[in-house]
């Protein structure tokens, strides 16, 4: 059993010998039959929140209302889940209400795919019911139960399905294939900001080829932003090589390198990205299409992150540059952020004795860039003799 497992040992062994049952559950547990890594582990139990609660010295209430209790345990955080059945679903995302139970067999029902309905307790063995390991040594997904209930239960597990076929290189079983494809309409209902998170970890996929031609065989991409109509440029995206699991920035950069959007930033705003990120790939974007060499002053612009992005993104249109000189020349450079500059603006203003206004963000952006390009070193004495003779 893994590291991670073992630490989280003393939880289940305190609601067991409290009476209760527990066990490790979900992708923990797929991802150590698949030895793949484990960042993090569940447990459910059939303790109710109130009884987890009076088990543990220091506890949370991250989802009481849906019977999930944080414990923290040797300055480590476990979610503790409650053995659970689920209402009628009333918007393709949320039961209308959930019933605690005492059966594990219930609550593993109501997942997703039969790869993440399985449990393991504290000594390995596996509690699995729906044939979910089964299903991983055929490198299969397969919906637990009626694959349409699930579904549209939540209509998200159609994207985590396109997800898994990427990420874990698996291969739809038939029946739950066909739900998928009668069913796809369902993510109208489904937020952006949902399906933007599977998005990620599709692209990032080693089997993202085969994920992309589903996506299009069965015309998910209607529901994701800015792509309707878009099938040769999912094509694209498909068929780029990454040299290794792409970042997220670079997600983003080669997703908008494949569709070439007429306003980058209403593209991805579409996707509900934060600010921060739409100014990042934009500015990676823009960097690409402009197809100027660095200069040492937009080296200092894009800075070693955004240099490396900007790297990748033209590596995968065909446009490859030795980063690590590029970087080396980066490295040089007198400055790397303006506030290593030795003077600012307070100094600016009593030099002039005026107060501050435009003038003196165009000074200093002047000075900044002078510094940047070697013709004025960052010295208070050499800045107040430019001043002088400027």
């Amino acid at each position: 059993m893994d590291l991670i497992f073992e630490q989280a040992l003393p939880v289940l062994e305190t609601l067991e010998q409290a009476g209760y049952e527990a066990y490790f559950v979900g992708g923990a547990v797929r991802d150590y039959l698949l030895k793949r890594d484990v960042n993090d582990v569940d447990i459910a139990t059939s303790a109710f929140p109130s009884e987890v609660k009076q088990l543990f010295r220091k506890t949370y209430d991250t989802g009481i209302q849906h019977g999930t209790v944080t414990v923290r345990q040797e300055g480590e955080l476990y979610e503790v889940t409650t053995f659970r059945t689920e209402g009628k679903y009333v918007d393709f995302r949320r039961p209308s209400e959930v019933h605690f139970v005492r059966s594990l067999e219930e609550d593993l029902l109501r997942r997703d795919f039969t790869m993440n309905a399985i449990a393991m307790d504290k000594t390995g063995k596996l509690h699995d019911p729906f044939l979910g390991e089964t299903a991983i040594w055929r490198r299969e997904i397969k919906a637990v139960g009626e694959a349409k209930h699930r579904f549209r239960e939540d209509a998200l597990r159609i994207m985590r399905a396109v997800r898994f076929l990427s990420q874990l290189e698996f291969t739809l079983e038939e029946k739950t294939r066909q739900a998928l494809n009668e069913e796809v309409d369902l993510l109208a209902h489904t937020a952006v900001e949902r399906i933007r998170v599977e998005w990620v970890k599709l692209v990032q996929g080693k089997g993202r080829i085969k994920a992309f031609e589903l996506i299009t065989e069965i015309g998910m991409e209607r529901y994701l932003p800015g792509l309707l109509g878009q099938k040769a440029a999912l094509e694209r995206l498909a068929h780029f090589r990454f040299s290794e699991i792409p970042s997220e920035d670079l997600v983003w950069l080669s997703l908008v390198l494949a569709r070439q959007p007429d306003s980058v930033r209403a593209f991805l705003r579409a996707w509900k990205l934060s600010n921060q990120q739409v100014k990042r790939t934009e500015q990676a974007y823009t960097w690409i299409q402009t197809g100027k060499p660095w200069t040492k002053y937009s080296l200092y612009q894009a800075g070693a992150e955004g240099i490396r992005l900007v790297e990748a993104g033209k590596a995968l249109i065909g446009e490859a540059n030795d980063v690590g000189s590029i970087l080396v020349s980066y490295e040089a450079l007198p400055i790397h952020a303006s506030s290593e500059i030795v003077i600012d603006g307070r100094f600016l203003m009593a030099f002039y004795e005026k107060a501050g206004g435009p003038w003196l963000r165009e000074l200093l952006t002047e000075i900044e860039e002078k510094i940047v390009l070697g013709e004025l070193p960052n010295e208070e004495e050499a800045i107040r003799r430019w001043l002088l003779d400027d």
